[in-house]
C-alpha cells in the first residue's frame, strides 16, 4: 500500500496541473482580464500573450488597432468642435467640410477600434485553446464504504474520482 501510495504522489507532483485560460470582462473604464479565478492586469496579460509568436502578433495588431481608433476618434472630436462653431453662420455649405471630417474619422475611428477587438479576441481565443487538450488534477478528500482517503479528481476532459488512500 505505502509503494502505491509513494508512486501516486510523486506522479502527481510532475504533473503540470494548471490550466490557466484567460477571460476577458467589460469594466467601468477599461476590459478586466483574468487568468482561472485570479484578477490580471494587461501588463502581466501581455508578458502572458508575448510567450508566443501567433499570439502576439494578433495581440500586437490590436494594440496598433486601437491606438489608431482612439486618434481618428480625437479627430472626431476635433470636427466636431469645427462644426459647432461653423453652425452659427448663414451660409450653409460652410458646414459640409465639419461634417464630413466628423462622419470621415467616426467611421475611420469604428473600423480600427472594431479590428482591435476582433484581434484582441483571437489572441485570447489562441492563447486558451493551447488549454483544450490538457486535463487539470486536484486531491480531493473522499469516504465511501471502504473508509476515508483522498481522491484524485480529473477535471477537463474527464470527471471521476479514483481512491488512493484507503
Amino acid at each position: 500500500m505505502k509503494t502505491i501510495l509513494f508512486f501516486a504522489l510523486t506522479f502527481l507532483f510532475f504533473l503540470n496541473t494548471n490550466a490557466q485560460e484567460i477571460t476577458v470582462f467589460p469594466g467601468f473604464w477599461s476590459m478586466e482580464y483574468y487568468q482561472d479565478d485570479d484578477r490580471i492586469t494587461k501588463k502581466e496579460l501581455k508578458a502572458l500573450l508575448a510567450k508566443n509568436e501567433e499570439i502576439n502578433a494578433y495581440w500586437k495588431k490590436s494594440n496598433t488597432y486601437s491606438t489608431l481608433g482612439y486618434l481618428s476618434l480625437l479627430g472626431e472630436g476635433v470636427g466636431a468642435f469645427w462644426l459647432a462653431s461653423t453652425l452659427n453662420t448663414d451660409n450653409p455649405n460652410e458646414t459640409l467640410a465639419p461634417l464630413g471630417v466628423t462622419l470621415g474619422f467616426a467611421t475611420i475611428g469604428l473600423i480600427f477600434i472594431h479590428s482591435a477587438n476582433e484581434n484582441g479576441k483571437k489572441a485570447i481565443l489562441a492563447y486558451n485553446k493551447q488549454f483544450d487538450n490538457e486535463s487539470t488534477f486536484k486531491l480531493v478528500p473522499t469516504s465511501n464504504s471502504n473508509g476515508v482517503g483522498l481522491g484524485l479528481e480529473i477535471l477537463k476532459l474527464l470527471k471521476f474520482k479514483v481512491l488512493i488512500l484507503g
